[in-house]
């Protein structure tokens, strides 16, 4: 008796508003199978949202993704905790928490980041950038 034919996978969604980019890095982080494919699609993910910042969509998508990176890290640092981790994930995310007016949240992610000894590649590193958004959190209070 021959094999059912196996139901086809839904297409993941795409998003309207969003560029070929976006929509091409969340497809991959949909299909990807293992932490590191959904690490680097989470990633372009990230970085697109944060180079189109100004745009409102791009800046909520953005945001959106802080929780769901902030798990995938944790699964992906514990797996591989000798290997050199990258800190653009959480400083892209940090910047989309401040522009978005989430300054504790983003102080948050900066306090994170440090907990895994990550750089942002600046001078001043993750302490930098807190005081910074400190600063602005002032700033917007007034």
């Amino acid at each position: 008796e021959p094999e059912p034919e196996p139901e086809p996978e839904p297409e993941p969604e795409e998003l309207g508003w969003a560029s070929p980019a976006l929509n091409k890095a969340k497809t991959e982080f949909e299909k990807a199978t293992e932490p590191m494919l959904e690490h680097q699609a989470i990633l372009a993910m990230i970085g697109e949202c944060y180079k189109k910042r100004k745009q409102a969509e791009y800046l909520e998508y953005g945001v959106a993704l802080t929780d769901v990176y902030s798990q995938l890290f944790a699964k992906l640092y514990k797996s591989n905790p000798d290997e050199e981790h990258k800190g653009t994930g959480f400083m892209q995310l940090a910047t989309l928490l401040t522009d978005n007016g989430e300054f504790d949240r983003a102080i948050g992610f900066c306090h994170q980041a440090q907990g895994y000894d990550l750089s942002d590649g600046t001078v001043t590193g993750f302490a930098g950038r807190i005081k910074r958004i400190e600063k602005a959190k002032e700033k917007a209070k007034n």
